[in-house]
């Protein structure tokens, strides 16, 4: 199984054991992260690649850091006012 999540999102994840190779892994975390580039818009990079087995990425997924309703909805609303700016996202 292949996971792709920002670097923010997999950073406040709960520590997670990788195994050296994909041939012993169940799940491979690409993490990507963002830069905004000087025209403005912004651009998808790989950050890393984790292999872990799956009861490593529960454990992993499960002991995240939460953050309250409030915070979680002011980052939502923070990132859609510059989602809505004339910026336009593209991949490399």
């Amino acid at each position: 199984m292949a996971v792709v999540v920002d670097r923010s999102f997999f950073l406040a994840m709960g520590k997670m054991r990788t195994v050296p190779h994909i041939s012993s892994c169940d799940v491979a975390w690409f993490i990507v992260r963002y830069e905004e580039t000087t025209d403005g818009r912004f651009r998808l990079f790989r950050d890393s690649v984790q292999f872990t087995t799956l009861e490593d990425s529960v454990e992993g997924l499960t002991a995240g850091v939460p953050v309250s309703l409030e915070i979680f909805e002011k980052r939502i609303l923070a990132k859609l006012e510059r989602l809505s700016s004339p910026s336009k996202i593209t991949s490399n």
